[in-house]
């Protein structure tokens, strides 16, 4: 796979209409001599001063749909000129949750009213929060790139899953998927005849209890999977840290959340784009062993678009909250000493030299940034200089 630094610069004309990208020596020579300006940092894109009547150029763009993670490529006649890897939040069912309890909390607390039910209407495309903020990302970082690039077709991954089987932890056939696998009527009812009701443990008969082997509150749900038979006292042992239990619990929470929105996702792509096509999983893990690209998300990317000619670096692309951090000690400043979160700049190490990455929090003893060797370095804020100030996402190399 040929793999190199990025051998592209982003252009655009007076008018900010995306052209061909170009060499960084064309680029270089062209802001020495005045007939450009930087027009954006990262990714690093040249506005020229005067416009072009006919702009040429088409380019595709890859999508590899994911639950944690997004893959991007966008591909030109024949090397692919952009790859991400785009970081989402997990956090949206949590927050969303939370603020209905404080809004009933207030309503409650603030005055007395009857109450009232089927009062509220959903639109028809109406989706999950959760499910409806990972899709709007997609369309977000592709609208973000329109400006760059001239991007007229868009090839999106669809998968498919089989939950029942997943969760059984086989291949279902049949009549298997109308069956109950264990009747009962409630969770712990299930897993005791799971485990023919014996402790897993020790072995005894009394006192039997059902115990959430990944834990609700940290996202387990009450499948009979999750579910392990204790006595009574092994059950306290557990919870004190005595005796501990490893267990590969098969999760259906990914699959299940990649496979929701896609006709939504698809619709809102076809309004804004000229092209739009569906490839599957199969297809493209397919195509990535046969290009012999690494598994990562922008590799699947690049595999549906068949090229392994990559000249671009992957940058991490995380979309920006539009609230600021609450209760996080680490983020108590909107902006400290001229600087914000998120912003790219350039600081001076005694040991590392020149250094560039992306602010992570504004402590008093020093700025924390993201380089390519830390996650969390630190640097002063009188050898450290803004570079670039991005708005709705931020890209790191």
């Amino acid at each position: 796979m040929l793999k190199t630094k990025q051998t592209k610069v982003f252009v655009v004309d007076a008018k900010c209409k995306p052209l061909i990208p170009t060499n960084p020596i064309r680029a270089r020579l062209l802001l020495k001599r005045g007939k450009a300006r930087v027009y954006r940092m990262i990714p690093f894109t040249i506005q020229l001063n005067r416009t072009v009547n006919n702009p040429v150029g088409e380019f595709t763009a890859a999508v590899d749909d994911g639950a944690k993670w997004i893959g991007i490529a966008v591909k030109g006649k024949d090397e692919i000129v952009f790859t991400a890897n785009v970081r989402l939040r997990q956090d949206v069912s949590r927050k969303v949750k939370e603020r209905a309890m404080y809004r009933r909390s207030r309503r409650s607390r603030l005055r007395y009213r009857p109450e009232r039910f089927l009062n509220r209407k959903r639109a028809k495309d109406w989706l999950p929060p959760s499910i409806r903020y990972r899709k709007e990302v997609v369309l977000r970082v592709l609208n973000d790139l329109k400006k760059l690039l001239n991007i007229t077709k868009v090839v999106i991954e669809q998968v498919k899953f089989d939950i029942s089987s997943i969760v059984a932890g086989r291949k279902l056939a049949r009549k298997e998927y109308q069956q109950k696998r264990y009747e009962g009527k409630n969770f712990r009812e299930k897993v005791l005849k799971k485990d023919n009701y014996t402790c897993q443990i020790c072995g005894g008969r009394e006192n039997l209890e059902a115990h959430h082997i990944i834990p609700k509150s940290k996202g387990g749900t009450n499948l009979v999977e999750n579910g392990i038979t204790l006595c009574k006292d092994c059950h306290r042992a557990v919870h004190e840290g005595r005796i501990r239990i490893t267990a590969n619990i098969l999760s259906a929470r990914a699959p299940s959340i990649v496979q929701q929105g896609k006709l939504w996702l698809y619709r809102k792509l076809k309004e804004q784009f000229e092209e739009v096509k569906i490839i599957f999983g199969s297809v493209t893990k397919r195509k990535r062993e046969e290009l012999r690209l690494p598994k990562d998300h922008y590799a699947d990317a690049c595999a549906i678009l068949n090229s392994n000619r990559i000249i671009s670096p992957v940058y991490l692309i995380i979309p920006r909250r539009r609230r600021p951090e609450i209760n996080n000690p680490t983020k108590k400043h909107d902006e400290y000493r001229g600087f914000r979160h998120f912003d790219l700049v350039v600081a001076y190490h005694r040991t590392k030299g020149k250094v560039i990455g992306c602010v992570r929090s504004l402590k008093k003893s020093g700025l924390a940034i993201r380089t390519k060797f830390s996650d969390n370095f630190v640097v002063r804020y009188t050898k450290s200089k803004l570079l670039w100030r991005p708005k709705g996402l931020v890209y790191v190399l």
